[in-house]
């Protein structure tokens, strides 16, 4: 308890017996504590330099607490002064941190975070600071942690009201298990868009912070940059809105309005919101677990009951007819789907 204050297991434990005794000598307290005559005795040193205990004459020696009201009053006063010490060091040691990385006007805004587990970590950050919006480009290669663990911003905000809106290169979905991890992050809750190829990979949090990779092209995410609040990612905030609203949103959780003598399964919807995507049908084929020549009957049959001549134009005429919905540029997500 009295560690704060200084003083070590051994004096606090010598002190407290002083307190509740008449005055005892080294050998009365070290029966009495348990500790060995030598530590006793420096101790016993250490607690009358703080002004705790007195020495009293006779033989043999023997030691007394100081009333501990006005003993360990001054020992408090002391402290306060060390730490009020400590804290003016602590704003100069910050002023020194920031002129030595003012070297450029622009230093102070940016920060290189290098290492594999710093930029994992970092990107961890930015996904538990966020307090209104994420928003991001997802695009390989990921961070990882030292143990392995995958930076997801949809595992993050599950549970608060944290709005999350990600894009995704369709080149992207070529990774295996990727279609998979995006439509588990839109169970989750995400917003998720598609480009025909993602420019960048980018994480901006509620406007006060963005991550990019200090590579244009990286082949392992090793180094990144950390934007605070600047031109700069003003910048980065309007390229996200602006590729937004190009994107081409995935499929919603339900159609908008199935006509009454019109049936269209999960699958179906699936295909079509791949066409309107523009993937082949191999890539369809494999996030959907079936055959090449299975999805090319299934499109083909699609194509027909739609009376389609191209595959755009199928997912055109499937959502005037409310088979999906794709959302308009900018609309908000509807959180019921």
């Amino acid at each position: 308890m009295l560690e704060v204050l200084g003083l070590d297991q051994p004096a606090e434990a010598l002190y407290f017996a002083l307190v509740d005794n008449p005055p005892l000598p080294i050998e009365e307290l070290a029966r009495r504590t348990g500790l060995e005559p030598d530590v006793v005795a420096g101790a016993l040193v250490r607690l009358e330099d703080g002004g705790l205990i007195s020495r009293l004459p006779g033989t043999p020696t023997g030691y007394t607490a100081l009333p501990p009201g006005h003993a360990l009053e001054v020992l408090l006063l002391a402290r306060e002064r060390d730490i009020q010490q400590v804290r003016a060091l602590i704003e100069r040691l910050a002023e020194r941190h920031r002129d030595a990385r003012r070297d450029r006007d622009s230093a102070s805004l940016i920060e290189v975070i290098t290492g594999r587990d710093g930029v994992a970590r970092c990107g961890q950050q930015l996904f538990h600071r966020a307090e209104r919006e994420l928003r991001g480009i997802d695009a390989p290669p990921y961070a990882e942690t030292r143990d392995g663990t995958r930076v997801n911003s949809a595992t993050v905000i599950g549970g608060r009201s944290v709005r999350s809106r990600f894009l995704h290169g369709r080149d992207a979905l070529d990774v295996p298990g990727a279609m998979e991890r995006v439509e588990l992050d839109i169970a989750a809750g995400e917003e998720v868009r598609f480009l025909p190829q993602a420019p960048m990979k980018l994480i901006i949090a509620d406007d006060q912070a963005a991550l990019i990779p200090l590579l244009a092209t990286p082949q392992v995410l090793d180094s990144c940059i950390l934007v605070h609040p600047s031109a700069l990612l003003d910048a980065l905030s309007a390229l996200f809105e602006s590729l937004w609203a190009q994107a081409q949103p995935y499929m919603p959780d339900r159609p908008a309005s199935v006509g009454p003598n019109e049936f269209v399964t999960e699958e179906e919807r699936r295909i079509i919101s791949m066409l309107a995507m523009g993937m082949a049908d191999e890539t369809i084929a494999r996030h959907l677990g079936i055959g090449h020549r299975t999805v090319q009957r299934r499109v083909q049959a699609l194509l027909t009951r739609l009376g389609a001549a191209s595959r755009f134009q199928a997912g055109v005429l499937a959502a005037s007819r409310g088979w999906w919905r794709p959302d308009p540029p900018g609309a908000p997500r509807d959180p019921a789907g």
